[in-house]
């Protein structure tokens, strides 16, 4: 069986929201039914504390493909990773996993209203970062950010702005299927991922 894992932060956590909705793992594994799909997000956490991890978390499990999503906390005001430290710790990684098995996301946009450690304007900036990498080193990317921006940001993200509800994660999902698919040559028939 291919494997893949997921890598991130508290967007990639956990398998279902507090409505009970899935959330990205269990999303990806009702699609890709021949995966092994492992869930590596760990809350709060930046590039930073994620590369202390990737040994364990990811590169010992050997996957196909491994999606990374950090950024929400590299950029808030609590913890403010420097850009060009999270240049480098996103190229670190792809570099350890392999550039034809990353699938890097870009952070999403918040809705500013309700979420003040962070604004859309510095999130754009390590967006622009992630698909710097991806064009420098090779890997398949996801333009989330791009995506979401374009959209009512406030449709799909939950009470604090931030983490997303249900159609947060049906969007998500749905690129990386996307990008799996095209990776991979599966096909998916296009339907509504169940909640």
């Amino acid at each position: 069986m291919k494997t893949l894992v997921c890598f991130g932060d508290s967007i990639t956590s956990k398998e279902k929201s507090k409505d009970g909705s899935l959330r990205l793992t269990s999303r990806l594994r009702q699609e890709l039914t021949e995966w092994v799909v492992m869930n590596a997000g760990i809350p709060a956490e930046t590039t930073r504390s994620a590369l202390v991890r990737l040994q364990d978390d990811v590169l010992r499990h050997e996957p196909n493909f491994v999606t990374i999503l950090f950024g929400a906390n590299d950029s808030s005001d609590q913890r403010l990773i420097p850009l060009k430290e999270y240049e480098k710790n996103l190229t670190y990684m792809v570099n350890k996993i392999g550039a034809n098995r990353v699938i890097l996301i870009s952070p999403a946009p918040v809705y500013e209203k309700k979420q003040k450690a962070r604004a859309n304007e510095r999130m754009k900036t390590y967006a622009q970062t992630v698909k710097k990498v991806a064009k420098h080193e090779g890997t398949a990317y996801v333009p989330l950010f791009e995506t979401l921006i374009e959209m009512d940001i406030e449709h799909f993200v939950t009470e604090d702005g931030l983490h997303f509800n249900q159609f947060g994660y049906e969007e998500l999902s749905e690129l990386v299927l996307r990008k799996v698919h095209m990776l991979t040559a599966i096909s998916f028939p296009k339907k509504q991922l169940s909640l």
